[in-house]
C-alpha cells in the first residue's frame, strides 16, 4: 500500500526544495517537509525515524504524484522543535516548504499562510492529570480548572480555547506553554495539578498507550478540520488538494486512521462531527461518540491484558514444568555422582590391587629371568663340553655300535643345544631394554664373514649364494647386526629349493647404507605378511629341507634393527621367492 521513495532521516538546515510547477516540468524534485512533533500524526519512532499518520498520508502523496503526473518526488524532513516555529516558518520561508503537525483549518490562518482542504476531522477535548478523574458536574469542573494550572502550546487551537474559557467562563486560568503537544500530553501526564486541551486522536493515542491522563467530558471543540499547509508564496496547496480530492483518498484516509486509531474511529467520528453549537444535544453525541471510542479501548486493552495474562500462564506452567524437569536433572545427576562416586571407589580399590599383583608379577618374571638365565649359563659349558667329547670319541676308530650309540648322543646333545638357544632367544626378545655398543664396522668383512658361517648349511641343500658386496663402514654393534645377518640369511636357506641361488647384497647411497637377502623359495602370501615380524608365528611357508623353525628368527631380527635405529621390511612376489632389506642410517646411527 505504501510507497518509500522518501527519504526517511530529518535534514537540519535550510534544505533546497522545488515547486509544484518545477517538479511537474522537470519529472523530478524535493519538497521539504517541516513538522514539529504531535503523536500519533507526526513523530520520531524508538529507531528515530520520522512515523505517523501524515508522514504515512505523505507517503501516499508521492505515490500519486508519480501516478498521476509521472513525476518522481523527494521528500526532506525537517525538524522543528516547537509548534510555534512551524508556524513562523509557514509564515516567514520564501522556500516551497510543506508543514505538517495536525495543523487546524482555522480561516483566521488563511492570511498567514496556504492551507489545503481538510483530509479529517478535527475535535479537542480537555484531559487533566490521573490525579484528577473525570469530574460529575460544572462546580466540580470549575472547582478543577480554578486550583490547577492549564498547559497548553504557544499559538495552537489549544491555547485558543483555553483563552476563550477563560475570557467567557474561569478568569482565573493559570497558563503554562510548552514548546509541543508530545510534551505537554507528557507533561499533563506526570503531573499532579495540570490539565489542557489535546485533539481527539492525542487523546485516543495515549489513552491506548497506557499514559496516566483522564478525559473530562465538558467543553469539547469542534475545528472545521486538519490541513496540510504551505507558505503563500507556494504553489504545493494545488497538488495537496487535487491528492484530497481524488476519488481514491477516503479509502485510503480510513485505513490510515484504522492502522493509527483503530477501526472505530472514523465511524464514531463521523457521527460526533458536524453539530458547531455547545447545546445540550450537540454535546451529548459528541460525549457519547467519545465514550464509544474509549469503551472500544477499554475492550481492546482487556483483550490484551487477558492475553498477556494467558501469555504469562503460558510462561509460568513453561517454567513450572522447566523447573520439574530440572530437579530431575538434578537427582538424576545426583543418583549418576554418587553412583559414579563408588563407582571410582571400587576401581581404586581394585587398581590399587591390580598395581600390587603387577608388582608380584613383575618380581616373578624378574626371577624367571633370573633363574632362565642361571640355568641357562649352567646348561651351555656342559653341552658344549659334552659336544666337543662326543666329536673326538667319532674320530677315533670305533665299532660299528659304538659309533651308533656315539651318533644317538650327539643328536641327543644338539637337540639339547638348540634349546638352550631358544630360551636365549625368547629371553632376548623379552628383555625392555638392549644393550647397543656402536663401533665403526666394516659392513663387507662382516657380510662375508656370515656367509661363510652359513656354507655348510648351503652347500648341504646345493644352494649358492651369490654376493654384491659394496665397500662400505657404518656405527653398528657388531654382535647384533651379525645376528640379523645371521638369522636372514639362514631363513633364505631354510626356506629356498635345493639347487637355487641366493643373493645378498651391500649397498651405500645417499647415506643410507642397506642390507638385502633375496631367495627363490615360496615368498610370503598376504596373509603372512602382518605376521612376518610377530614372535612365535607360523607360517604358510615351511622349510624345503624339513629344517626346524621356531618363529623367533623374524622377531629377533626385528627387535635387534630398532635397537640401532634402522628399518627392515620384506618384498615378496608368492612363488617367487622374497627379498629381505634392512637400512641404517650412516649418518645419525650410533653418532
Amino acid at each position: 500500500l505504501f510507497c518509500f521513495l522518501s527519504s526517511f532521516l530529518p535534514v537540519h538546515g535550510q534544505a533546497p526544495s522545488n515547486s509544484w510547477q518545477e517538479v511537474k516540468e522537470n519529472g523530478s524534485g524535493t519538497l521539504v517537509v517541516a513538522y514539529s512533533e504531535n503523536s500519533p500524526f507526526i513523530y520520531l519512532d524508538n529507531k528515530g525515524e520520522v512515523a505517523g499518520l501524515e508522514y504515512d498520508l505523505l507517503q501516499e502523496f508521492v505515490q500519486f504524484v508519480e501516478t498521476e503526473h509521472g513525476a518522481k518526488l523527494n521528500l526532506a524532513w525537517e525538524h522543528l522543535n516547537t509548534f510555534d516555529a512551524l508556524l513562523d516558518t509557514l509564515k516567514d520561508s520564501k522556500r516551497s516548504v510543506l508543514g505538517i503537525a495536525s495543523i487546524s483549518t482555522l480561516e483566521e490562518r488563511r492570511k498567514d499562510f496556504n492551507i489545503s482542504k481538510s483530509y479529517m476531522p478535527d475535535i479537542e477535548v480537555i484531559v487533566s492529570s490521573g490525579e484528577f478523574r473525570s469530574v460529575s458536574s460544572l462546580g466540580e469542573f470549575a472547582k478543577m480548572v480554578k486550583e490547577n494550572q492549564a498547559i497548553t502550546v504557544t499559538n495552537s487551537t489549544f491555547e485558543r480555547n483555553i483563552l476563550e474559557l477563560k475570557s467567557d467562563y474561569f478568569p482565573d486560568i493559570e497558563l503554562r506553554y510548552v514548546p509541543h503537544v508530545n510534551i505537554l500530553i507528557e507533561e499533563i501526564s506526570n503531573s499532579d495539578n495540570a490539565w489542557g486541551y489535546i485533539s481527539l486522536p492525542n487523546y485516543l493515542s495515549y489513552y491506548k498507550s497506557g499514559k496516566d491522563i483522564s478525559r473530562q467530558r465538558y467543553f469539547i471543540v469542534e475545528n472545521p478540520g486538519l490541513s496540510l499547509a504551505t507558505p503563500l508564496s507556494s504553489d504545493w496547496v494545488e497538488a495537496l488538494d487535487l491528492f484530497i480530492a481524488d476519488s481514491t483518498f477516503k479509502p485510503l484516509v480510513d485505513a490510515l486512521v484504522e492502522k493509527h486509531l483503530g477501526p472505530a474511529f472514523s465511524r464514531v467520528i463521523g457521527e460526533m462531527t458536524g453539530y458547531s453549537d455547545l447545546s445540550d444535544d450537540a454535546a451529548a453525541n459528541r460525549e457519547v461518540g467519545v465514550l464509544t471510542l474509549e469503551r472500544e479501548l477499554q475492550d481492546l486493552k482487556l483483550k490484551q491484558s487477558e492475553l498477556e495474562i494467558s501469555r504469562k500462564n503460558q510462561v509460568i506452567a513453561v517454567a513450572i514444568v522447566g523447573i520439574f524437569l530440572v530437579l530431575v536433572a538434578l537427582f538424576a545427576l545426583y543418583r549418576l555422582i554418587r553412583l559414579k562416586t563408588i563407582s571410582n571407589k571400587s576401581l581404586s580399590e581394585k587398581n590399587s590391587q591390580i598395581k600390587q599383583q603387577n608388582l608380584e608379577l613383575n618380581s616373578l618374571s624378574e626371577e624367571k629371568n633370573e633363574l632362565i638365565e642361571i640355568v641357562v649359563h649352567d646348561l651351555k659349558n656342559p653341552l658344549t663340553s659334552a659336544l666337543s667329547v662326543t666329536d673326538l670319541f667319532l674320530e677315533e676308530k670305533i665299532t660299528e655300535d659304538q659309533g651308533e650309540y656315539l651318533g644317538l648322543i650327539q643328536r641327543s646333545l644338539k637337540r639339547m643345544d638348540r634349546m638352550v638357544a631358544k630360551m636365549l632367544e625368547i629371553k632376548v626378545l623379552e628383555s625392555s631394554s638392549l644393550q647397543v655398543n656402536y663401533s665403526l664396522l666394516d659392513l663387507k668383512e662382516v657380510s662375508q664373514q656370515v656367509i661363510a658361517s652359513l656354507k655348510v648349511q648351503s652347500d648341504h641343500k646345493g644352494i649358492k649364494i651369490k654376493r654384491e658386496l659394496d665397500d662400505s663402514r657404518a656405527n653398528l654393534d657388531r654382535s647384533l647386526l651379525v645376528q640379523i645377518l645371521d638369522n636372514l640369511l639362514s631363513n633364505a636357506i631354510k626356506f629356498s629349493n635345493r639347487n637355487s641361488s641366493i643373493y645378498v647384497r651391500l649397498k651405500t647411497a645417499e647415506s643410507k647404507v642397506r642390507f638385502e637377502v633375496q631367495d627363490q623359495g615360496p615368498g610370503i602370501s598376504e596373509a603372512d605378511k602382518p605376521k612376518l615380524f610377530v614372535k612365535f608365528q607360523k607360517l604358510e611357508a615351511r622349510p624345503t629341507g624339513g629344517e626346524s623353525s621356531t618363529g623367533l628368527g623374524l622377531s629377533i631380527v626385528n627387535k635387534y634393527v630398532e635397537a640401532m635405529e634402522g628399518k627392515v621390511w620384506c618384498e615378496t612376489v608368492p612363488g617367487e621367492g622374497s627379498t629381505f632389506i634392512v637400512e641404517f642410517d650412516n649418518e645419525v646411527v650410533g653418532a
